[in-house]
């Protein structure tokens, strides 16, 4: 057997929690053949351990299943140089999910995520920054859905963010709880048809430009699925959790598995799962009415094995309150809804203390 063929062995190693394998990572640095056998050198820049000894191990197994043996698998833990780049630059080779950097302004980075669109998950990111806000904490909300950016309209913000420059911009405020959107930045009815690349900029001007207060809470809105904002976030970010919108229905539901399968991924947590549009109260007799099944929610967390963190129900009040600027905690604190998003910002503050 000659390198280009152990090269291809090498190809069916899969870096441990990724579909991509160790050579279209660019891991591999060197395959010598010996008497002993065969010298496998690779670049893998991460401090586990735990994970740097399955990677040795599923290369020896890949080898021995073809017959061959591995006589040593060397890992070189530092950034691989690139020829003619500055030795304190970033490395080609690098594994983009092994060296995310905490968020400077804040003490928690939380993300706010769903599977698809359409389950309220704004909604859900602006009244938990608010009931955050109304336990006493500093918080910040960053929207990062840029092709459907409504944060601004559920706070009803007017004063937008101030730019001095291209590379200090500083957010808007409203109820206490600092503000940044791309939709402070068009106009109300404007498209933004936009490819990855430009996207992933924004998503990184707004970690690098945007002038924060310190704050306990930063609450991250981003938008449904699984693209580029995601990626290109948790590239840069070293996020304390996600939380997953959600409604009952089974067609909800099968998304939150791809969601939460790429945080796990992404080295992320999932922190737990808020179930959204869980009933429908009828304002005249107050009954309850489960127009989007029932339980989904319940059976999600357990086969996550993560928290179901609370249930919103879906009424009047919380629609108005969006539409008219003033999350449901602020204009309705006495609500149910606002009870029920009172009560995940206690169970985050309690699994996230300072």
């Amino acid at each position: 057997m000659n390198k280009e063929q152990v090269m291809n062995i090498l190809k069916t190693v899969n870096y441990p929690g990724f579909s991509r394998n160790l050579v279209d990572f660019g891991m591999v640095r060197d395959i010598e053949e010996s008497g002993e056998g065969w010298t496998i050198r690779l670049n893998v820049v991460s401090k586990d351990e735990e994970k740097l000894e399955a990677l040795r191990k599923q290369v020896i197994e890949a080898l021995e299943e073809k017959g061959e043996k591995a006589a040593h698998v060397l890992i070189d833990t530092k950034p691989a140089q690139v020829k003619g780049q500055n030795p304190s630059g970033p490395a080609k080779d690098k594994n983009p999910f092994d060296d995310q950097k905490r968020f400077e302004y804040a003490d928690h980075v939380i993300a706010v995520a769903s599977g698809k669109g359409g389950v309220g998950k704004s909604t859900i990111a602006a009244n938990l920054a608010m009931a955050l806000a109304r336990q006493g904490k500093s918080v910040g909300l960053m929207d990062l859905d840029v092709y459907g950016p409504s944060v601004p309209t559920l706070f009803g913000v007017v004063q937008p963010p101030r730019v001095e420059d291209e590379h200090t911009i500083y957010p808007a405020e409203k109820y206490g709880i600092q503000i940044m959107s791309f939709g402070f930045f068009i106009e109300q009815d404007s498209p933004v048809i936009w490819r990855g690349p430009l996207v992933m900029k924004l998503v990184t001007q707004f970690l690098n430009d945007v002038v924060w207060k310190p704050m306990d809470f930063l609450i991250l809105d981003l938008p449904p699925g699984t693209g580029d904002v995601q990626l290109s976030l948790v590239q840069q970010l070293k996020l304390d959790g996600a939380v997953i919108v959600t409604t009952p229905q089974d067609l909800a539901l099968a998304d939150v598995k791809r969601g939460a399968n790429m945080f796990e991924k992404v080295h992320t947590p999932v922190l737990g799962i808020v179930e959204n549009m869980s009933y429908f109260v009828c304002p005249h007799c107050g009954k309850e009415s489960y127009i989007f099944s029932k339980g989904g929610g319940d059976r999600e967390s357990r086969r996550l094995n993560v928290p179901l963190l609370g249930r919103i129900p879906l009424t009047e009040d919380v629609m108005n309150a969006s539409d008219t600027g003033c999350p449901i905690v602020e204009s309705a604190p006495d609500s149910e809804p606002a009870k029920n998003f009172s009560e995940i910002a206690t169970s985050l503050i309690k699994m996230l203390p300072k």
